[in-house]
Formats: C-alpha cells, structure tokens, sequence
C-alpha cells in the first residue's frame, strides 16, 4: 500500500540537490515558473494562465493522491526549490510507474539537477518502494530532457504519434522505460 510511503517526511540527498516534501509555501514560485512560456513549452498542459488558487489545489490534490508521490527539488547549497519530481499512476501491484520532472526555475537549467534528482527518484523506486519498472513519456522536440533521460538509464520503448500539443501544432512523443535489472546505481 502506497499509504505507507505518503506518511512519511523524506529527504533525499544527492551532492547537487536533495528531494523533499514539496511545501504550500513554493506554490506562488510554480505558479511564476509554469506562466513562462520557455517553461512550459514541453509540459502536457498549457500553464500560461496558472492561479495560485490552482496551484495550491494541486499541491493539495498530489498530498492526497494514492497513487503519486511527488517531491521539491532543492537546490543542495541555497536550499532553494526549483522544481519537482513525481513517481505517478504507481501501480504495486505490477511494480510500475511514470516519471515526471520538472526544473522549473531557469536559472537551474543546465547545472545537472534534473539528471541527478531523476537518479535520486529512480534509486528510491527501486530500492525503497520496490517497483520493476519506471517509465515516462517525453515530447520529440524536448532534446533537453531525451539527454537526461538517456544519460540516467533509460531507453526508447515506442513512440506516441501526434501525442502533445506544441505551440506549432502536435508533436510526436517517446515512451522511455527503465527497468530494475538494468538500473546501475
């Protein structure tokens, strides 16, 4: 049960960023980062007009969820969060999930956090929930993110033909997975 995990204060710590309970009081920080349209150019939704009314029904909502846990991401020397990361739709029965991640404040992009936070939650799915199999999808046109994703481990397993919504239309997406036996950390 999933419960067991959500009632518990984590901290996870990596040499560039650590992984802890995302807080109410980051929700106006999101609400700024996800208007931004370089931001949001590769998210599965269009941010642009986000409240922090929203915003905060959202945090209220991943809290409650029985099925997600989501973490800020803070950066280790200013302890300032600059995004999140979730294991969604986990299944444990199966032992599965999907990734997300967002490094939602710019002046972080680029610095390797989002690669480490993604092998910080990916160590946590494996060795402290137990799952087999952690996929994500990720939009063509995100190279970025492809980068991080591969550099961590994970593969191409399919595509999503005209999957996303881009500004310039719909874009293909790649189903990425990796799998327990194949994790190196």
């Amino acid at each position: 049960m999933l419960a067991k995990y959500k009632n518990k204060k984590y901290e996870i710590k990596g040499n560039k960023c650590i992984l802890s309970d995302i807080r109410d009081k980051d929700a106006p920080h999101f609400v700024k980062w996800l208007r931004d349209p370089e931001v949001n150019e590769h998210m599965a939704m269009d941010f642009s007009h986000l409240t922090l009314q929203e915003e905060k029904k959202f945090f209220e909502d991943i809290r409650k969820s029985k099925n997600m846990l989501t973490f800020g991401v803070k950066d280790i020397k200013t302890k300032e969060v600059v995004g999140s990361i979730s294991l969604k739709e986990i299944d444990l029965y199966n032992k599965r999930a999907v990734l997300g991640l967002a490094i939602a404040n710019k002046k972080y992009w680029g610095m390797g956090i989002g690669t480490e936070a993604t092998e910080l939650l990916i160590n946590f799915g494996f060795k402290i929930i137990g799952l087999n199999s952690i996929s994500l999808i990720v939009h063509f046109k995100n190279k970025a993110a492809q980068k991080v994703y591969k550099k961590v481990g994970f593969k191409k397993a399919g595509v999503l033909k005209e999957h996303v919504m881009h500004r310039t239309g719909y874009d293909h997406a790649y189903i990425m997975q990796i799998l327990k036996k194949d994790w190196k950390k």
